[in-house]
């Protein structure tokens, strides 16, 4: 699975077309999993929670922080998706480029450090919205509604227009 991430990343890099770049784009979206993430690329510190635990989460470092610095030259984030990501703004950007996911819900530490990559990934699914195919059927369908509603508002500007002639006397 990671090689098919990985080539999927290649592609996207080395795309002919800007069709060719969504296309590869919308699959690394679809396919973007807390495992397939560069783990190396990523900054994980604890510190401690406010979160459940009683006297535990006084005494232990569980609250968990995952960082990317300067997500935008991060080689894995396809174009498509940066570049989206940059004109919507993203939930865990900061002023300084980077991400920052922090989590306490839980009381271990692991667990946390996991659910800050879960996070990561569906902020990421949620923003990034790819425009779908639109068949000929449809475009046929919207063609003939434009079509209609123009017919409609002519007839009724037509028709506006005579009841004001007929108002118009000739004061001769």
């Amino acid at each position: 699975m990671l090689s098919i991430f990985v080539r999927t990343v290649r592609q996207l890099h080395g795309g002919s077309t800007s069709n060719d770049s969504i296309k590869a784009a919308k699959e690394w979206v679809r396919d973007l999993s807390p495992q397939l993430l560069p783990k190396s690329d990523f900054r994980l510190t604890y510190s401690r929670s406010s979160g459940p635990g009683g006297q535990k989460v006084n005494k232990t470092s569980s609250k968990a922080t995952l960082t990317l610095n300067n997500w935008r030259s991060a080689e894995w984030i396809p174009q498509e998706v940066k570049k989206q990501l940059m004109e919507n703004g993203f939930r865990y950007a900061t002023k300084s480029g980077d991400w920052v996911v922090q989590n306490d819900t839980d009381r271990s530490r692991v667990q946390n450090a996991e659910l800050c990559f879960i996070k990561l990934c569906d902020e990421i699914k949620r923003s990034v919205v790819f425009a779908g195919e639109v068949s000929e059927e449809d475009k046929q369908k919207w063609k003939e509604i434009r079509k209609k509603t123009n017919e409609i508002r002519l007839k009724e500007k037509q028709m506006r227009s005579q009841k004001k002639q007929s108002r118009k006397r000739d004061w001769d």
